[in-house]
């Protein structure tokens, strides 16, 4: 293997909730909010649903090829030029899914903090960090994961209670005023950010127990849908789901209102710090995904020449997939969560299990 870290189940738990969670803080209320209104924290029980179906698939593909990863198993999967086909699908996938966070990561910072200070700053702030963690591997990300999110997780939910003499509960009703198809569709983001459990195929081999990969999934859904739940009750119960919907941040917005007594002030400035600590977390886990895939579908001996290819495609994906901030988020809301949906995150591990099963490649799924 080309990774020789282990990493633990409540590690990996970890990172998936990292994951899920830092990809999608700043949008979690309003994406769901644009169909569903004061209903679109059910569309985050029906996405977490969804995220476990997704996770059965991803999982099961892990455990029947044991010590492959996503750009390995399609070969064995598919033959030699469609299973490559496939995991080159997959190294595109993943420097988009890069390239979006560190653009909306730079984007959130620069737009509300620092919008004197120039992108490059930015990015290569985020490159260094990034490729600095991918350097040293998949155990010290995770381990670095496992101090920080903690603190995360304590500070966003010390940020809801000190929201709650802002709220209004008549914001949250009627329940199912929505519709259910207006309630479905209101559940494609979330649910395109819960399939992001399709990362897990990528460090399932490097589990020091594969047999808790199902319950790695089950407790890192669950527990990022809990936060999300929060996150969007709390919101749509400050602002009402008008206002929430026409935010570009709620979440700072939310953020900005606390206070307690003239004493505790500019909470937003937590919201920042976690932002950052949260989103450097994530995009150093895909900046290793995107070393490590690159050199297994590459060949290579060593991962680690990889890291400054990958992080000049970056810089360059960066600087060309969006004009400006709306543009991005026209994207993010509309276009990027049915894309990864239905071909990366649920279309291609169905495909992947389903001739698996028939062709009698690989082991039990599990």
């Amino acid at each position: 293997m080309l990774e020789k870290g282990r990493i633990d189940g409540r590690q990996a738990s970890f990172l998936l909730v990292t994951l899920f969670f830092a990809g999608s803080l700043l949008f979690i209320p309003v994406f769901p909010v644009l169909h569903a209104g004061q209903d679109a924290w059910l569309s985050i029980i029906l996405a977490a649903v969804g995220g476990l179906i997704m996770a059965r698939l991803v999982v099961g593909l892990g455990l029947r090829f044991p010590g492959k990863t996503l750009f390995q198993y399609p070969e064995i999967i598919l033959g030699k030029a469609a299973g490559k086909a496939v995991a080159l699908l997959y190294l595109w996938w993943f420097f988009q899914n890069c390239a979006e966070n560190y653009r909306s990561f730079i984007s959130f910072l620069a737009v509300s903090f620092m919008p004197e200070t120039p992108l490059m700053v930015f990015v290569a702030f985020a490159l260094i960090m990034a490729s600095y963690g991918a350097y040293y591997g998949l155990e010290v990300i995770a381990r670095t994961n496992q101090l920080f999110l903690p603190f995360v997780i304590v500070s966003v939910v010390l940020l809801f209670f000190l929201s709650v003499p802002e709220m209004t509960v008549n914001n949250l009703l009627p329940v199912f005023e929505a519709g259910m198809i207006h309630l479905v569709k209101s559940t494609a983001a979330p649910l395109a950010w819960f399939g992001e459990v399709v990362t897990f195929a990528v460090f399932i081999p490097y589990l020091n127990r594969p047999g808790q990969a199902h319950r790695v999934a089950l407790f890192g859904i669950l527990g990022t849908a809990a936060i999300y739940e929060m996150t969007v009750i709390g919101i749509i119960a400050i602002f009402s789901p008008a206002l929430t919907a026409g935010y570009l941040f709620p979440v700072l917005n939310g953020a900005r209102i606390i206070h307690l007594a003239n004493f505790l002030e500019r909470m937003e400035l937590v919201l920042v710090v976690i932002w950052t600590v949260a989103g450097v977390m994530r995009v150093t886990l895909l900046h290793w995904v995107l070393v490590l895939g690159s050199a297994q579908w590459l060949g290579l001996k060593d991962y680690r020449p990889m890291i400054l290819p990958v992080a000049v495609i970056l810089t360059a994906l960066f600087m060309l997939i969006h004009k400006g901030i709306l543009e991005e988020y026209y994207f993010l809301a509309w276009v990027w969560p049915l894309y990864s949906l239905i071909i990366f995150e649920a279309g291609l591990p169905f495909l992947l299990l389903a001739v698996a099963a028939i062709r009698g490649v690989g082991g039990k799924s599990g």
